[in-house]
Formats: C-alpha cells, structure tokens, sequence
C-alpha cells in the first residue's frame, strides 16, 4: 500500500468522496482548504480522505471513504493509522463527525477515537434530502476525538529503530545497511532529524523532531556469528515500515520474533558444512579423492562448532581446536591404506573452509571501502585473527606429528 497527498484537481476524487458526503456542495465547503490524501494498493486508488486543520493544534477528519468492493480489508484502518501519524507532529486532537450509525461508531471507536461532543438534528438541517445508511436515517452529528501527542513519540521510535540496527549488525549486515534501515524508520514515523554513529559492536543515535523534543540511545553489540536469514526479515520488515504497512507496536512484536529465529537445523548445517569443504577443496585442486575426505572432515569439523557454540567456546578455543581436528583426521587419512596416494594439502584446504570468516572479511572490506575506517578495520582484525587461531591449530598439530610421531609431510 502506498498513501500519497493529493495538491491538485481533487475534484477528480468525488465520485469517492460523495460515498461519504452525498452532498457535492457540502464537500465543496472543505475540499480545496482541506489536505487530500489516497492510499493505493497496486496503482488503484482504494481510500481518499480530506483532512482541515483547525485551530489550537486541532484537526478535523472531514470525509474518508473507501471503495464498496474493498471495504473491510484494512484499508480504511491503515489511513486512518497513517494521518494520525502525520499530524501528529503539529496536532494534539484529531475529531472526527459521523451520523448516528453503530456501524461507523464502532470503526472509529476501533481506530482509538472516543467520544466528544453531538450537534443535534446536523443532518435534518444541513442537507437538502433524508440520508441513511444501513437502513437508519441519520440526524445528529456525533463528534469523536483522539488524542494523537502519544500515538508517535521520539523515545518510541528510535527505540524501534535501534532494535532493528542492532538485529541487523549483530547477524552480520554491513555499517551502511544499519544506518540507512534506522534512517528509513525514523523518517517513516516523522522524526527527521537523525544522527546516526554505528561502530562493529555498538550504535549512537540522537533524534529530535520538529517541537525540539531530543532522545539519545546507545546499543552495544557484541560481535557474533552471522545468519542472513536474520538480516533479510529485517530488511523486509522495514521496507515494509516506509510503505506504511506496519505500526510501530506491530513493528515492535515482528522484530522481536524475528531476532528468536532459529538457525538451520543442526544436521543441514553440518551437511552444509562438509559440502562446502568437499566442493571448495576440489576447486582449490584437491583430488576427487581429497575431496570426498574434506567433505567427511567438514562434517565432523562442524559438529565441534556447534558443541563450542552451545556452550558458549571462545572462538578462539573454537578455532584452534577445529584446526587441529582437521589436521589430525586428515594425519589419519593419508595413513588408512585403502585411501592411498591423498595428499594432506589437498584434504586441509578444503576442510578448513567452514571456519573461514568470508563474511566478515568482505564486510569489513566494504565498510572500509564506505570509509567507515574504525568499524572496518575492527571487523578485519577481527577475521584476521580467526585465520590465526585455525592457523595455530593447523601447525601447531602438524609440528606434534612431525616432532613426535616421526610423520613426514605427504
């Protein structure tokens, strides 16, 4: 869905507007000071609406109407989400005047509109003709009102946007995608006045909107492994948000069952893993051979990280010990006489790969290359220490075979 101002010829809406007002004169009288607004959903028109602004921070909702074949799908609710949002900046009291049908009393009462005030006898004295609607003729104006200061708050909305920051860099998303996501959202609710500071493990925000009202927050974010899967719902999730799909309290509930998202189940990211290790080895020059043992060391390999996950391992106790796991199956293979003639280089190279930080690595490249210089290089040290730890394991088991079991490198 997308919700645009209408500035000029809205007298090409009235055909809509009349489903409302069925009086063109009684339109006229607000149409041109009024602010039109259309919600569209695959370029047709479904909802318009025209709002006045009265005095003292006031607003009044003065028609909104949504096509016959397309009410009670949301649209309607989602408009009515959106204007208070949008006045929200300038109005404290949105009304809203309706006849005396349940049916519309109790939309609007669903919409958080209360009861304020009724004109008696409005309609018998204003319009020309009897009107009804579901069989009931209308006569007194009820007036309803909502107060719009708490429906959108600065605190309110960096917070959401700050979750979906730290969700996003702490799965593995890049310095500017973080950035760009709290921007899109804080701009999505109003406040456009955003700074942002995003570090590899933490996030500044300062925001303030238009009656000067300021909000600081920082996030720390603890490097840890990357899931994709994560990242893409959030992005999702906010374009979601900037077409105006998505309130904020719903927002806040979706990104909270997005961060509980699971990973993969344990057995297809171990058969991940070693086909990763089989397929990389063999285009890195391993044998077919080698590469059907990489694949079976990729396997076991795996199975070690998800245990130092599961309890919390450092990562590089993680690494080390995978290095020399490798190492020490691919001792054991070169010396089972039915694997004759397998090369240690050639089942190493590819076994190692489900350690490797190639995302990090490329992040941290891209980061630097967006001149996030700090956030990039942390994120390279990062990774480059990751290929010592598995270094460390690698030599340090070789140098125990060649030292202590008299092994000689095949």
């Amino acid at each position: 869905m997308n919700i645009q101002q209408v500035v000029d010829n809205k007298k090409k809406y009235m055909d809509m507007l009349l489903m409302a007002d069925p009086e063109e004169q009684m339109i006229e009288k607000y149409l041109d000071e009024g602010e039109m607004f259309i919600l569209k959903e695959y370029g047709e028109v479904k909802t318009v609406c025209v709002v006045m602004l009265l005095k003292n921070r006031k607003c009044e909702l003065k028609n909104i109407a949504t096509r016959e074949e397309d009410q009670g799908k949301g649209y309607g609710k989602n408009m009515i989400l959106f204007l208070c949002e949008h006045y929200s900046s300038q109005c404290d009291t949105m009304y809203v005047g309706t006849g005396n049908c349940q049916k519309t009393l109790d939309f609007y009462k669903k919409c958080g509109f209360v009861n304020s005030h009724i004109i008696v006898d409005f309609f018998v004295k204003n319009y020309k003709k009897p009107i009804y609607e579901d069989g009931i003729m209308l006569t007194d104006m009820i007036y309803l009102k909502k107060q719009l200061e708490s429906e959108v708050n600065v605190k309110k909305v960096v917070d959401l946007a700050l979750e979906a920051g730290r969700i996003l860099l702490k799965n593995g998303a890049e310095i500017f995608r973080v950035e760009e996501t709290i921007t899109r959202i804080c701009n999505r609710f109003h406040v456009d006045q955003v700074d942002i500071f995003t570090l590899s493990h933490a996030i500044f925000v300062t925001a303030e909107n238009d009656m000067e009202e300021a909000y600081t927050k920082v996030k720390q974010v603890p490097l840890s492994a990357s899931h994709l899967g994560i990242v893409a719902e959030v992005n999702d999730l906010s374009r979601e948000i900037t077409a105006g799909n998505v309130r904020i309290d719903e927002a806040s509930e979706r990104l909270k069952v997005i961060d509980k998202m699971p990973a993969k189940k344990w057995y297809f990211q171990v058969l991940a893993a070693g086909m990763g290790s089989g397929f990389f080895g063999y285009l890195l020059g391993a044998t077919l051979r080698e590469s059907v043992i990489a694949f079976c060391i990729g396997c076991l390999l795996y199975l070690w990280v998800l245990v130092g996950k599961k309890h919390n391992m450092s990562k590089m106790i993680v690494n080390i010990v995978g290095g020399a796991i490798i190492t020490l199956m691919a001792i054991i293979a070169i010396h089972l006489p039915f694997l004759g003639g397998v090369r240690l280089e050639g089942m190493i190279i590819g076994s190692i790969m489900p350690l490797v930080p190639g995302l990090a690595f490329v992040n941290a490249i891209r980061d630097i290359a967006d001149s996030d210089f700090l956030s990039g290089t942390v994120r390279m040290i990062d990774a480059l220490l990751t290929f010592v730890y598995i270094a460390v394991g690698v030599g340090l088991t070789l140098s125990i075979y060649n030292n202590m079991g008299g092994g000689l490198m095949i």
